[in-house]
């Protein structure tokens, strides 16, 4: 059965894009479902049989052990459309299995099918327990967000930007900042919601930092893009997308003091948003005890933070007016993942964050609008 949607055109990935298009639908091998296989437990599930309902907030982690389930999109007038075909081996979700959304697809059987059902609670036990089908899974979750984007442009949201057509506006609706498990995860759910984003990643998008074991073992979470040329199409492909991505470059400074935001990047660029998302993470102290201490010294204390960086945000942000979750003291600034005061520092937890602050980010661009 082809891996294509029926009905699809059929057409073999650009060569630029096939590397990424194999990360994002791996076939996972049989030690590594042997050891899945510990935190879930076998169904069967005959042809038409629903496993997941687009809409249903109910969460599960699907590995096929033999047979087709196909994935659905809900289209106007409830009409499902066929997006591909999962065989052998190969595994469902995205990254909303961490976040509060509800599903975004539907997932159901096309043959008589043998799976290996993981709760969404087991399937976080095993990410943090088993570092390289983590690398795997969250690797490939991120890519399939992206996928989701480049099917369809922009999401189906409008863009903000007020730039005349076939004009690019210079001013970001968002930046954010860290190109970590939150920072990569709010980048991929603004950019697919019709934001006009850029995404700086720094040193979190590749290579070890000093700092907690769980997010530091993850460079960047996803290893397959830390590579140089799928980093270079990966900033290719995703212009026409409204996102932009700087995955090598850092920031400098912060201008807290004008609207739009200003930020410098370390290569003298200057870039200006109407909003931000902080995702820097940590890193290693100074002096004798070598505290982790949050990376936000680049903010030049235009935010409320606490004795080691860490930004306060909500009703903790010293003069916080709003008390938008995850919004610090300065309004449209927004904090997630380690660098943020209060925050559950691993993995999952900052990917929940990077997704949920999101939201936050659209409803304090609707109302400056007005």
């Amino acid at each position: 059965m082809s891996r294509l949607a029926a009905g699809a055109a059929p057409a073999t990935p650009p060569a630029d894009l096939a590397a990424l298009h194999a990360q994002a639908f791996p076939m996972l091998p049989s030690a590594m479902i042997e050891r899945a296989a510990a935190y879930g437990h076998e169904v069967s599930a005959e042809p038409g049989h629903v496993l997941l309902n687009s809409g249903d907030r109910e969460a599960a982690f699907y590995i096929l052990l033999h047979g087709y389930i196909e994935v659905l999109e809900a289209q106007a007038g409830g009409v499902l459309r066929s997006l591909l075909v999962h065989r052998d081996g190969e595994f469902t979700g995205s990254l909303d299995l961490f976040t509060d959304r509800p599903n975004s697809v539907t997932v159901r059987a096309s043959t008589p099918s043998r799976l290996l059902r993981l709760s969404r609670a087991a399937l976080e036990s095993l990410i943090l327990e088993d570092r390289p089908m983590a690398e795997i899974i969250l690797r490939a979750f991120v890519l399939r967000r992206i996928g989701y984007l480049r099917q369809r442009p922009y999401g189906g949201a409008i863009l903000r930007s007020t730039a005349r057509a076939g004009q690019e506006d210079p001013v970001m609706d968002l930046a954010v900042i860290g190109g970590g498990p939150a920072g990569l995860a709010a980048a991929a759910y603004a950019a697919s919601e019709g934001l006009q984003t850029l995404l700086v990643g720094g040193s979190l998008s590749c290579g070890d930092a000093p700092g907690l074991d769980i997010l530091n073992g993850f460079p960047g979470t996803i290893t397959g893009l830390c590579d140089g040329p799928l980093l270079r199409r990966a900033e290719d492909q995703s212009r026409r997308f409204g996102a932009h991505l700087l995955p090598l470059r850092t920031v400098s400074r912060f201008d807290g003091g004008c609207y739009p935001y200003r930020v410098w990047l370390d290569d003298g660029r200057m870039i200006e948003a109407r909003s931000l998302i902080v995702a820097t993470g940590t890193q290693a102290g100074d002096g004798a005890a070598m505290r982790v201490q949050a990376n936000t010294a680049w903010l030049d204390g235009w935010l409320d933070t606490d004795d080691r960086g860490y930004i306060h945000t909500g009703l903790a942000a010293a003069g916080s007016m709003q008390a938008r979750d995850y919004e610090s003291s300065q309004p449209g600034v927004f904090a997630v993942g380690a660098a943020r005061a209060g925050s559950v520092k691993h993995v999952l937890a900052c990917i929940a964050e990077g997704a949920a602050a999101v939201r936050i980010v659209h409803r304090f661009l609707d109302a400056s609008a007005h």
